[in-house]
């Protein structure tokens, strides 16, 4: 990831944190932020899963999970933002055809 720059205060009080054993490390402490900001903010999680699934880096599933919706609810964000949709087909399909029928007709 990229370093951050923290206020000098700021990073006084995070070794405060982690000296006190309240936090094991800067990442713990970091990571907590985070759950915080996003629990706080739950927009902040929406405008992340879009842009993660706009950037083919998660599925719809995932991206849904990411913002805390279901699957349904997330399509709705997508097109309430003009976020186009790309389904492309599983290369397996065909093989788990061929199994799925397979296994019916024994």
């Amino acid at each position: 990831m990229t370093d951050i720059q923290i206020p000098p205060m700021m990073e006084k009080e995070i070794h405060a944190l982690i000296e006190t054993k309240y936090y094991a490390s800067i990442s713990e402490a970091v990571k907590d932020a985070f759950r915080t900001l996003f629990a706080t903010k739950p927009a902040l999680k929406i405008i992340s899963a879009v842009y993660l699934y706009s950037n083919n880096e998660v599925s719809i599933s995932k991206a849904a999970e990411v913002a805390g919706v279901s699957i349904e609810e997330f399509k709705e964000i997508l097109a309430s933002r003009g976020v186009k949709r790309e389904i492309y087909p599983d290369e397996r399909i065909n093989e788990n055809v061929r199994m799925i029928l397979k296994h019916t007709t024994n």
